[in-house]
């Protein structure tokens, strides 16, 4: 052993160190890969465990100390009240109990941040406990050094993370503990007494391998990778699947840039809103087309605009003063968090007021707004008072459009929202103009092509939706060949056609109005994965941007009219259905209506709290009597296990179920006090169980399974007698 404890001590405090620095190379991705940003609760929790076992502080210290600390960040995390208000703690346990219950029902989207956060503490208070035993006992680090170069390796691969520095922190951490630890075993495997001077002379030499090898493979050259990239022999392999009819679990995503693809339907819930009207919810536009899907032409700082918390939105969608307007407000609770703002399509959106909103980005192409914290980085919401204008559209006015050019309409808007690939195949441009025909304005035109999809040709479905091959364009694919697919398909289809034609439209992307329930006696409309959906907006210069539907089964939620003091046709039965489709709005109380509604209806949040307020007593009584009864049952299981042991093997025959059977007794003697000391063979132990005993049953037993070991298999009888011995002897082990 060494011989200087203050030497030892200093060596063991070294690789508690190293320990936790490789461990923090586990969180260093979070940041980049996800919206978390403040990490350094969790380095301070990494630490603190780690102090707490290096000092072999008392199991329930320890306990009482990290879980007073992991309150304490939950507070700090998600609550802005004082932490002695006991309010927020009543929260916690009420959104604690519900996601236990989502856990185990496998709806992991819809578990709080909250609850995910209790979960990564655990996950790092398991973690470096094994690490202070895979340290001190074991002593041995390298299954855990290994792992965590494949998570880093893989995350470095297939994620925007560069573990390029990293991989070098491993190294020297990985190697330097390993020549350690392999010292320390070697002492207390050999019971070798190793000096400090011989100490010198083990270490000094790895730490300049280490150090030395280090630096080569720094600075010596680098050869090309010899192995082909995995990435996209997967991502090929994948298309090739989807080609073939790959299944996806649809919902909001982000990449666009790839169209196609069928779609399996996912009832988790979005959001919840109590809205005035019913109207599809907007998310973002997307502008150009590359023939395979949409991507966003520009994404300078100079295209982002900033707004706080509750303030007039300037730069957003404005609608010309002759286009009516209805002034609503939308209250959205979120139950599937992201960091982008929903908000009613084709709307004029006025305010966003958050209770956690901070700072918010809106984009001038994509009109998305993203919501962000004051410090930066990322802010997911959870509940939205939103204030917008919905417009009316004057359906004479709309059809006065006839010019390519017409007023604010300049060569780089149009370029930027007529845009067509190079390649775009010339049979879409000439459907555009045999549907268009004799159609003399905008409108007319892109009701026109609308309705084109409504033929019996197209059939809305999301299953086997192939992805076009590399010399195949999207659009072209679904209008003459396949003729089956979803919403992006149509929109898509609809928005090229048009700007094959010179009419300026764009792509937008988002959810539907989903399905109105009834929520404390309210109008509220659920919104779930199933709701995500794209559609087409096109741009009239004496309106703005109107919303088009083409997809197959689904109605235009905006609301169309005719001016009553200029004459118009008698509207189509399609314009009829459209004007009997209009948003089921509600009459825009007044300040005192909201006052009173506002003091009647409490939210549900505040509900649940003063509901753990009033039964506070009964939900700890039943969650430490759950806690006690657990621990009674694991603490006294060596009296009722052999039971449920005997009960499970009792009618088993086959040869499987002796080996098991012998093995849970080894366990149960074990846990019985007769202990097997290490190196003592079978027979030799159960010559000690015997002894003990004062029988002869643990020597036959086990002469039967070496036999059954070295030959292999035995006959019925055999296991009859074996299992008659085995269940005597355990039930010895419950007294």
């Amino acid at each position: 052993m060494i011989q200087s404890r203050k030497h030892e001590s200093t060596m063991k405090l070294v690789l508690y160190v190293f320990a936790f620095f490789m461990l923090w190379e586990w969180l260093r991705p979070v940041k980049e890969l996800t919206d978390a940003n403040n990490m350094t609760v969790f380095i301070i929790f990494m630490a603190l465990s780690m102090a707490l076992h290096f000092f072999r502080v008392r199991v329930w210290l320890r306990f009482v100390v990290l879980a007073c600390f992991l309150g304490f960040s939950i507070h700090f995390l998600y609550y802005e009240t004082l932490i002695l208000d006991t309010t927020w703690l009543f929260d916690f346990f009420g959104k604690f109990a519900s996601d236990v219950s989502l856990l185990f029902q496998a709806r992991f989207l819809e578990i709080s941040f909250e609850f995910q956060t209790l979960l990564v503490f655990i996950l790092l208070w398991l973690i470096t406990y094994l690490l202070h035993y895979w340290i001190t006992v074991k002593k041995s680090i390298f299954l855990f050094f290994i792992v965590t170069v494949i998570v880093v390796s893989v995350l470095d691969t297939f994620t925007v993370y560069d573990a390029s520095v990293a991989i070098v922190r491993l190294v020297i951490i990985g190697f330097s503990m390993l020549g350690f630890l392999s010292l320390f075993r070697l002492s207390s495997l050999e019971k070798l007494s190793i000096s400090v001077p011989a100490l010198r002379k083990w270490l000094i030499p790895l730490m300049v391998m280490v150090g030395f090898s280090s630096c080569i493979g720094l600075a010596a050259p680098k050869l090309d990778p010899q192995w082909p990239d995995p990435v996209p022999f997967i991502t090929s392999y994948s298309e090739k699947a989807t080609g073939s009819g790959e299944t996806n679990r649809i919902g909001y995503g982000v990449d666009d840039t790839k169209l196609g693809g069928g779609f399996e339907n996912d009832d988790t819930v979005v959001f919840r809103a109590e809205a005035q009207s019913r109207h599809y919810w907007k998310v973002e536009n997307k502008d150009f087309y590359t023939g395979k899907g949409w991507v966003v032409s520009q994404e300078s700082d100079e295209l982002y605009t900033e707004f706080v918390n509750g303030e007039e939105i300037t730069g957003g969608t404005v609608y010309p003063p002759g286009v009516k307007k209805i002034d609503l407000k939308a209250s959205v609770s979120v139950k599937l968090p992201y960091s982008h703002v929903p908000y009613p399509e084709s709307s004029s959106l006025n305010k966003v007021n958050a209770p956690a909103g901070e700072v918010y980005r809106y984009h001038f192409i994509t009109e998305r707004i993203t919501s962000y914290k004051a410090t930066g980085g990322g802010l997911k919401l959870k509940q939205l008072e939103l204030a917008y204008s919905m417009p009316r559209f004057d359906i004479n006015e709309l059809k006065k459009v006839k010019m390519r050019d017409g007023i604010g309409m300049g060569p780089e808007f149009m370029n930027q929202y007529t845009q067509i690939p190079t390649a775009f195949p010339e049979r879409v441009k000439q459907l555009a103009g045999k549907i268009t025909a004799g159609k003399e304005n905008w409108y007319d035109q892109a009701k026109a092509i609308e309705d084109y999809f409504d033929s019996g040709e197209f059939v809305y479905d999301q299953n086997d939706i192939p992805y076009p091959n590399e010399t195949e364009d999207y659009v072209d694919q679904f209008l003459f060949e396949t003729q089956r697919g979803y919403c992006d398909n149509f929109s898509t289809a609809m928005v090229m056609m048009l700007r094959s034609i010179d009419i300026p439209a764009r792509w937008a992307k988002g959810y539907t109005e989903g399905t109105q329930i009834n929520h404390n006696g309210e109008r509220v409309y659920e919104v779930t994965n199933n709701n995500a959906h794209s559609w087409v907006e096109v741009f009239f210069p004496n309106v703005g941007w109107v919303p088009f539907e083409p997809t197959k089964g689904f109605s235009n939620r905006a609301d169309f009219y005719y001016a009553s003091s200029e004459p118009a046709e008698a509207p189509n039965k399609q314009q009829q259905t459209e004007q009997t489709v209009q948003p089921a709005t509600k009459p825009v109380p007044t300040k005192e209506e909201e006052v009173s509604q506002e003091s009647t209806t409490q939210p549900e949040k505040k509900a649940e709290v003063n509901w753990l307020t009033e039964h506070w007593k009964s939900m700890i009584a039943i969650i430490a009597s759950i806690l006690f009864a657990t621990l009674l049952i694991y603490r006294f299981r060596r009296r009722w296990l052999p039971n449920v042991l005997i009960m499970l093997y009792k009618r088993k025959k086959d040869d499987q179920s002796f080996t098991k059977a012998y093995m849970a007794l080894l366990t149960q003697l074990n846990r019985m006090g007769l202990k097997r000391p290490e190196g003592q063979t079978l027979r030799e132990y159960a010559e000690y169980v015997d002894s003990y005993f004062h029988s002869g049953e643990m020597g036959k037993i086990t002469r039967s399974y070496e036999k059954y070991i070295y030959r292999g298999g035995q006959n019925s009888e055999e296991w009859e007698q074996n299992r008659k011995l085995w269940e005597n002897l355990i039930k010895k082990t419950i007294s």
